[in-house]
């Protein structure tokens, strides 16, 4: 009877170290790619950086599922923006070499333009303060009226937004359903309602004719929890 004892405690004790191992081995996997991942950006900085800007055409040489960088000064979230219309999510755990990754890139909704009325961006919402992580700095207030720009560049400017509302929604909001608007009451419809959901509004109301920028993430305990931080072109 002690024997059976004895043989059960030793394969439990073998199981556990097989987890504790596998789980080890895990983490430090997830922990290695993301470093390898975060030097990986530095290199396409170091490459598309120059004294006079970032050369956007040179990025969309290297990959032209690229459309352009959005920033945000004073924050970690400086990253290219990937378009592919024919594959919405392409990047969703894509590098921008085109292979696994589990940070992916920013991308731009398939069934947007770079000239529609709003611009919608999504990226991931990582604990390692990259991505768009920073993103849910703006939850306060304060954070806006340190950070209350973003910017975003393309082949052809780089244009200059200025942060309207801070809004908490679920993944199925009528936002997301929100590209172009077909004339101003349309707009305003949209504008009221968002500012009704925000968490929190600024003084850059947008008016018809403005081109909006939104970025999207993953935000609270909730998987279908978003916050969209929505910017006017100025």
């Amino acid at each position: 009877m002690k024997r059976k004892r004895k043989i059960r405690l030793g394969i439990i004790i073998v199981l556990l170290i097989a987890v504790l191992a596998a789980s080890g081995y895990y983490i430090w996997q997830e922990m290695y790619s993301r470093v390898q991942e975060k030097k990986a950006f530095e290199k396409i900085h170091q490459l598309v950086d120059d004294e006079n800007g970032r050369n956007i055409s040179l990025l969309i040489e290297q990959n032209s599922d690229c459309i352009g960088w959005v920033s945000i000064p004073g924050t970690t979230l400086d990253y290219p923006v990937m378009y592919t219309p024919d594959n919405p999510q392409k990047y969703l755990r894509l590098s921008f070499e085109e292979k696994y990754s589990f940070s992916g890139v920013p991308f731009l909704d398939a069934r947007c333009s770079l000239k529609s009325d709003n611009l919608i961006v999504y990226g991931h919402n990582l604990k390692n303060d990259t991505m768009f992580s920073s993103l849910g700095g703006y939850v306060q207030e304060s954070y806006s009226r340190k950070h209350p720009e973003i910017e975003f560049e393309t082949e052809s400017e780089k244009a200059v937004y200025s942060v309207f509302a801070v809004v908490q929604v679920d993944e199925n909001d009528e936002w997301y359903n929100f590209v172009d608007a077909p004339n101003s009451k349309n707009f305003s419809s949209y504008i009221d309602e968002i500012k009704n959901k925000a968490v929190y509004t600024t003084d850059a109301v947008p008016e018809f004719g403005q081109q909006l920028l939104t970025l999207a993430t993953c935000y609270g305990s909730d998987k279908s929890g978003r916050l969209l931080i929505i910017s006017v072109k100025k």
